[in-house]
């Protein structure tokens, strides 16, 4: 039994003593809270933080304190909350009871009526305290506790001692002080109560009473109980230490959680989150106290600033490390010097024996692990080196001094004596690491080089400047190349590959890695301590189409500062015991990858929008936006309560004109506006592990169209806009078909124009062509007929000359024959003339009147009239209209009177016409000698066949050839007849022209 106990007080001894470097945050009402007083606090089944406050309820997901104190409560003053937390049934009442809320489905609602156990609840408080908290500062005496566990599992506490289970006594505590119930708490349905005087704990549970052994701090006087039956969870204060009480099989053990000066804050409330490894302390006056638990160890030197940077450090026995001063580290701080004395921070190395290298002016200088790192040996060089490592069986030694250029220089042993390769880089060199037999990568300030045998020449890997800050090999035997300012590289299969950024670029300045047993990477940057799964890294490295998950570490989480040191080798150290240490400018960081966890969602809810105007609504996962809406505000609720910078969260708005993922902020706040009216669908995804697997949820959004803006209206114009171009069409048609018969009319027309023009030509062809052959004819006639006259004329001036001067009768006689024949050559040359001229005349078509044409002429013809002793008679009627070629109709009324007049001597010449619907009929009587019966056979003849028939002109009249020439361009006939009792009657028929 004694070694039980021994054993029993070591267990809590550690316990007690143990405890994680906190970090502690207030909020008040400067920070989110309506008010400081927190009553109680409790965890939904959603992973939300409830806060009971004098001024409303507050729900806390670890960023946002969304407030509940507009739901017409009669007061805002809650109390303690009671219920199932598991079976979202989370009840709470206001001061005096005068109203009970319901928390549920993340919404609190005011209940009307009460059923079930809170009926029975309410019932039992009319007589009884109900039991549901044991709050530090609470004297309860002279009072009666109820404490409700189930419908069947109920209990009575009464102030003397008197234990009641379902109404049935069970016992009477007789040692019990008369506050017994501070010292009351309860784990799952069983009671447990603090006996001082026994210095036991008693245990309450149905017909049973049982006497537990505790340790000694539970019996201390100024030890004081907590607990809360909705989170079941209880807690002891003593000597301003906070614990927790864990209850195990009838035994009892404690956890130092934090310091706690009960004097300095009043304690109403606490709730330990477990999962996310975090304390919540409500107080009376002074808001809610969040104290985050770190797994991170900072371990210093000092407290001055200056003596906390550090650089390259080498493991050192199972849990500490060594710095290149000779100062020894554990997570706790400094636990030994040797001093080293060195001159160089930024290397140190084991040798094959562990005998520890640093540098120290311009040698190295070797402390030898035998003598207890007291003894050293000095080792010279030529030149000062800058930085040594040993890779597998080599040493390596690198001088760039006195010019910006490095030589490296391998030895087989650690003597560095003889160096069997010796090669110059260009620049200062940073890192060597051994890729294969005879195959190295080197890393400088400006360029990345491989170096293989047999010739060891340098080839440049990197195109672009890289500034090498150290090289890596992982347990696989892949290369990781970190770089001050360009991230970190995979070197693999001879490719340099260049892994993403992290969204905040802080990855540009990586230094070291260090791989855990899960196959986590750990990076140390200037601005925090990433972590990444290495597969995900390699996967991205073949296809770059998954994006790595990076997590990353901060002050938040335990660190004195962000800024970790690089440049330095070895840039970290991973201990025999599992724990990983990193240097930076306020600190050696200790900690085991194993315990560092990184937090991730489980959950995440979209039903909170923030509108900008009265009518736009949420309901269900329906947002309805007006149509002129200003913007609209989308909350993701997320319950995270570690890093939020580390939380992912992406929106997608599909319908809009640019559907792609956009990263949301870690207030989870997506932000809308400038919609166009219509269906939209808002996805969001947050990622909830490092393999990038992501939840994902929907809202539909509906922005309201106005009238003009719905699907009937642009029917309707799209209906009304057809029907029109429908018709705009059909008049279209309608006007085409129309122009196209115009068209036709007008193509029909100028075809019957052009085939008149064309027949006309045709005609004009036809009329040229007999014109032609007339012409012909009359050149023919004239070159024969005139040689006769011009012979006679010849022949009388010769008969003429050879007259004797003195026969006057005879010169008479041939003068006369000579007038004559002069006379009938002047009338042949006259008559040709004229008849030539018909040809040069042109067709008119316009109307005139005939009766004015044939006085012209009378006009004209009247003084060889009266010569003629013969009168010129008009018998046309005035007017007499036609459209017959005027000159063609005054040449034959002219030549018609020319001859009336030649053969009528006393006597009377007569012109008439007649007309009927087509035909024109002039007419030319005179009374003169008459025409030949042989004469009219002539013309009659010609001009039935005028193509073929000989011209005789000498013989016949000319003006009678020209008439004929005349009628033949006008379709008109001829037709002589004798008049009686003397003279001749020529009837001219014309065929009528129209337009």
């Amino acid at each position: 039994m004694f070694y039980k106990q021994l054993i029993f007080l070591f267990f809590i001894s550690i316990q007690l003593y143990y405890s994680q470097q906190p970090a502690s945050v207030w909020y008040d009402t400067d920070k989110g809270l309506p008010q400081n007083s927190v009553k109680d606090i409790t965890r939904d089944k959603y992973g939300f933080i409830w806060i009971s406050t004098e001024n409303g309820l507050v729900r806390y997901d670890g960023n946002n304190f969304v407030t509940y104190n507009h739901l017409n409560f009669k007061n805002n003053r809650f109390t303690s909350f009671f219920g199932n937390a598991k079976k979202d049934t989370i009840y709470i009442t206001t001061a005096f009871d005068e109203n009970i809320a319901l928390i549920s489905k993340r919404n609190v609602s005011i209940l009307s009526h009460q059923q079930g156990c809170l009926q029975r609840v309410l019932r039992e408080s009319r007589s009884n305290l109900i039991f549901t908290k044991n709050t530090i500062d609470d004297k309860f005496e002279d009072e009666d506790f109820f404490i409700y566990f189930g419908k069947n599992n109920y209990y009575h506490l009464l102030h003397d001692g008197t234990i009641q289970y379902r109404n049935n006594k069970i016992t009477t505590l007789n040692n019990l002080c008369k506050n017994y119930i501070s010292d009351t708490f309860c784990f799952d349905k069983t009671i447990f109560i603090i006996c001082r005087s026994l210095k036991k704990i008693i245990k309450v549970s149905a017909n049973r009473i049982t006497y537990l052994d505790a340790p000694e701090v539970f019996f201390k006087n100024d030890t004081k109980v907590y607990w809360s039956q909705i989170n079941n969870q209880s807690f002891i204060i003593q000597n301003h230490t906070l614990y927790r009480i864990h209850y195990e099989c009838n035994s009892f053990s404690l956890k130092k959680l934090t310091d706690y000066d009960l004097n300095k804050n009043s304690l109403s409330s606490i709730y330990y989150d477990e999962v996310n490894n975090k304390l919540y302390l409500g107080t009376l006056s002074d808001g809610l106290n969040v104290i985050k638990f770190n797994n991170f160890h900072v371990s210093n030197k000092s407290d001055k600033s200056y003596e906390n940077i550090f650089y390259s450090i080498l493991p050192f026995g199972n849990d500490k490390v060594i710095n290149s001063l000779g100062d020894v580290y554990n997570e706790t701080g400094l636990v030994k010097r040797y001093h080293f004395n060195t001159t160089n921070h930024f290397f140190l190395l084991y040798d094959t024996e562990q005998n520890i290298l640093v540098q120290r002016r311009s040698g190295l200088v070797r402390f030898f692990k035998q003598s207890d790192y007291s003894k050293r040996e000095n080792l010279a060089f030529k030149n000062e080196p800058s930085r040594a490592w040993k890779l597998r069986n080599y040493c390596i030694v690198t001088v760039h001094k006195p010019i910006l250029k490095s030589t490296l220089s391998f030895y087989k042993d650690s003597c560095f004596k003889n160096p069997f390769l010796q090669f110059s880089i260009p620049n200062i060199v940073t890192s060597v690491q051994e890729l294969s037999n005879d195959q190295w990568l080197v890393g400088t300030r400006d360029a990345l080089y491989s170096i293989e045998g047999p010739l060891f020449i340098p080839k440049k890997i990197s195109s672009d400047p890289l500034h090498v800050r150290e090289i890596t090999k992982t347990k696989d035997r892949n290369l990781w190349i970190m770089t001050q300012g360009n991230g970190f590289f995979l070197y693999r299969k001879g490719q340099l590959i260049k892994m993403p950024e992290d969204k905040n670029g802080y990855l540009l300045f990586s230094h070291t890695i260090l791989e855990d047993k899960k196959g986590f990477l750990w990076i140390s940057t200037n601005n925090g301590l990433f972590k990444v799964l290495k597969s995900s890294l390699l996967q991205y490295s073949e296809d770059k189409k998954t994006l790595p998950s990076y997590y990353r570490y901060s002050k938040e989480d335990g660190f004195n500062t962000n800024e970790f040191n690089g440049g330095c080798s070895p840039g970290a150290a991973a201990l025999p015991n599992g724990y990983f240490v990193f240097p930076s400018i306020k600190g050696l960081v200790f900690f085991d990858p194993e315990k560092i966890r990184s937090y991730y969602p489980n959950n995440f809810f979209l039903e909170r929008v923030i509108f900008y105007d009265s009518k736009s609504s949420i309901i269900g996962q329906n947002i309805n936006l007006e149509n002129n809406f200003y913007k609209a505000v989308i909350l993701v609720d997320v319950p995270y309560y570690a890093n939020r910078a580390n939380l992912v969260i992406e929106g997608k708005l599909n319908g809009c004109k640019n559907e792609k993922w956009e990263r949301v902020g870690s207030d989870g706040k997506y932000y809308i506006s400038n919609l166009e009216p219509g269906q939209y669908q808002l996805m969001v995804r947050v990622l909830t592990s490092p393999k990038g697997k992501y939840i994902y949820k929907t809202i539909n959004i509906n922005v309201k169209h106005l009238f003009y803006q719905t699907l009937t209206f642009k029917f309707l114009v799209i209906l009304v806009i057809a029907l029109i171009v429908f018709t705009l069409i059909k008049i279209r048609i309608k006007r085409q078909e129309q122009k196209k018969r115009e068209l036709e009319e007008i193509i029909a027309i100028r075809t019957r124009k052009l085939s008149q023009t064309v027949s006309k030509l045709e005609y004009t062809k036809e009329q040229l062509r007999k014109e032609s052959i007339q012409q012909k004819k009359l050149l023919e006639t004239i070159s024969h007929d005139i040689i006769t006259p011009i012979k006679f004329l010849s022949i009388t001036a010769q008969k003429l000359y050879e007259t004797d001067e003195h026969d006057h009768y005879i010169q008479k006689k041939h003068f006369e024959s000579f007038y004559k024949s002069s006379v009938e050559f002047y009338n042949f040359v006259k008559t040709l003339k004229e008849y030539a001229e018909i040809y040069n005349v042109c067709e008119k078509n316009e109307q005139y009147n005939v009766y004015e044409v044939v006085e012209a002429k009378k006009a004209l013809f009247e003084g060889a009239a009266k010569e003629q002793n013969t009168l010129i008679i008009n018998n046309i009627k005035n007017p007499t209209y036609s459209k017959n070629n005027q000159n063609v109709i005054a040449v034959i009324i002219h030549n018609l009177i020319d001859n009336a007049i030649k053969n009528t001597t006393n006597g009377v010449i007569k012109l008439s016409t007649t007309e009927d619907s087509r035909t024109f009929f002039l007419e030319v009587k005179d009374t003169g000698k008459g025409m030949s019966s042989e004469q009219m056979n002539y013309y009659e003849k010609l001009q039935d066949n005028i193509e073929n028939e000989k011209l005789v002109l000498q013989k016949y009249s000319l003006g009678l050839h020209l008439i004929l020439q005349l009628l033949m361009m006008i379709n008109g006939k001829i037709e002589f007849k004798n008049n009686i009792p003397k003279g001749t009657v020529v009837s001219i028929k014309i065929k009528k022209k129209y337009d």
